[in-house]
């Protein structure tokens, strides 16, 4: 039995006093179930699919069971890019959750036109080499393109406080896991705002 199977099972209990239409239990374990297979999917492909099938059923959940799925996602963000937000996160509204699911999109899937941004006047040759080198050779041009894109408040919210708050390496490391994935895209709209602002 895998643990998506057994997070269903673990969190179904049938009350015998309420009836089965009252009852929510199933679909309250389903959700449970749904919700720790996405926290566990944190900077894998999977994340994206099973993210955007849950996203309707995360926008109705209750508030405090939003705020005990952020502060899972939170934590797992920490184990898996050891970055952590501060002062801490305490999703108390909906706001604040949905800027925090926002950031998370960011982190996940929702990073193409930032990172072009970030790497915008750079050498897409050398990019399209050697992934390796690039970073290399432009790490502190990188750091200090970010450092001008907060000043001029190109980043918003929480995108902007990961920057501004994280290590030099957290971002570095962060930005060549999404060029692995995504290089070539990155890089054409990159190429797309060049032309743009010619």
């Amino acid at each position: 039995m895998g643990k998506y199977e057994e997070n269903l099972i673990g969190k179904t209990t049938h009350l015998m006093e309420v009836d089965d239409e009252e009852d929510t239990s199933v679909y309250d374990a389903e959700i449970f179930a749904d919700t720790t297979e996405l926290v566990d999917n944190i900077n894998k492909e999977e994340f994206k699919y099973l993210y955007q099938n849950l996203y309707n059923e995360i926008m109705n959940m209750e508030i405090k069971d939003k705020r005990l799925f952020c502060e899972k996602l939170s934590d797992k963000i920490y184990d898996v890019y050891n970055f952590e937000f501060s002062p801490k996160l305490d999703f108390n509204d909906e706001n604040e959750v949905n800027n925090f699911l926002k950031f998370v999109e960011f982190l996940e899937f929702d990073y193409i036109d930032q990172l072009a941004l970030i790497i915008n006047g750079l050498d897409m040759i050398k990019l399209r080499r050697d992934l390796d080198l690039f970073f290399k050779e432009y790490a502190e041009d990188i750091i200090i393109r970010i450092d001008f894109l907060l000043r001029v408040e190109k980043f918003f919210g929480l995108i902007s406080n990961f920057f501004r708050t994280n290590t030099k390496n957290g971002i570095i490391d962060f930005m060549k896991s999404r060029f692995e994935r995504d290089k070539m895209i990155i890089i054409l709209k990159t190429m797309e705002g060049e032309i743009t602002n010619e």
